[in-house]
């Protein structure tokens, strides 16, 4: 470790344990009308290194025989919190408005696991799910979804699986996510306040990247990639999230490249309005988002 990783470290580790603590005590928790036909916990097999990944599976309310469509969910948290309960509710919903087998993904997190280990285990269960490993499941119908930092490693898997021979992935749903440089979009609204240490997208660069990876680096920032072949895609902002520009120059970046995609900005809305829909004091619009990113999945997801 360099004397300048030692210096940095306690206040990563610091902002990382505040950040975890503060997301756990605001998440909303599913009541009657969160219910859907079956949840499981499954733990996939994956190498390099091995290990296994849980993933909780839900099946939505009204599943008949038919096999269902697979989405791949990633949840928001900066790379280094949020878990299969911090996004519990969200994904009950998008099980029952798509009609779709949600399978949440909780991958490893910064600091403890840096880039690329929350990717390398998103992608792998995209394999996993194309592989036909699931009963009642249709791998042929395979889409994916994440909100902010969880928007950022489907967006990045979509190139991995583009650029590697890896499943076809139908379209993706991008709920606010990060895919421009992380030292360059303030995400101190978000967070614990600045501190003499630096602020939240100094801690969040420095935990994800270690000081190693290059913010350029297209696997870390997706708008700085190579944008064509990517599936159809729709990309959810708020009218006051920090990152609507940079969500807005990525759809843009999108059809360029020959992609359908489009990203809707929502007025007066800010980040994570979506995750917190049913707080419909403070996220108005959140549920017609949410409705509106399960139609287009429907739509891309049909026989």
């Amino acid at each position: 470790m360099t004397e300048d990783q030692t210096t940095q470290a306690p206040p990563v580790r610091t902002f990382v344990r505040a950040l975890r603590e503060n997301y756990l005590s605001i998440v909303p928790h599913p009541d009657l009308d969160d219910r859907v036909a079956a949840v499981q916990d499954l733990d996939v097999p994956a190498c390099f290194p091995e290990r296994t990944i849980r993933v909780r599976a839900y099946w939505p309310r009204g599943s008949s025989g038919m096999p269902l469509p697979i989405i791949v969910f990633a949840h928001g948290g900066g790379f280094v919190s949020g878990s299969l309960e911090t996004h519990d509710v969200l994904v009950r919903a998008l099980a029952n408005r798509t009609g779709a087998m949600v399978l949440s993904v909780d991958y490893r997190l910064a600091p403890e696991h840096p880039f690329p280990a929350g990717l390398e285990d998103v992608f792998a269960v995209i394999e996993w799910a194309a592989a036909d490993r699931l009963a009642g499941a249709d791998p042929d119908r395979l889409a994916v979804c994440g909100d902010s930092a969880g928007g950022n490693l489907v967006a990045a898997a979509a190139m991995l699986a583009r650029d590697c021979g890896g499943p076809a992935i139908r379209a993706q749903l991008l709920l606010y996510p990060g895919v421009s440089r992380m030292d360059s979009v303030p995400w101190d609204a978000f967070g614990p306040p600045q501190s003499a240490g630096g602020t939240v997208q100094h801690y969040i660069f420095e935990a994800y990247a270690e000081g190693r990876i290059h913010p350029f680096n297209p696997l870390v920032a997706p708008l700085l990639g190579h944008h064509s072949a990517l599936p159809p895609t729709q990309i959810v902002v708020g009218e006051y999230d920090p990152f609507k520009d940079d969500c807005l120059a990525y759809a843009g970046t999108l059809v360029d490249a020959g992609v359908e995609a489009q990203c809707v900005v929502y007025p007066g809305q800010h980040h994570g309005f979506v995750q917190f829909w049913t707080d419909r004091s403070d996220n108005p619009i959140g549920e017609t988002a949410l409705d509106e990113g399960a139609k287009f999945l429907r739509k891309h997801l049909r026989h």
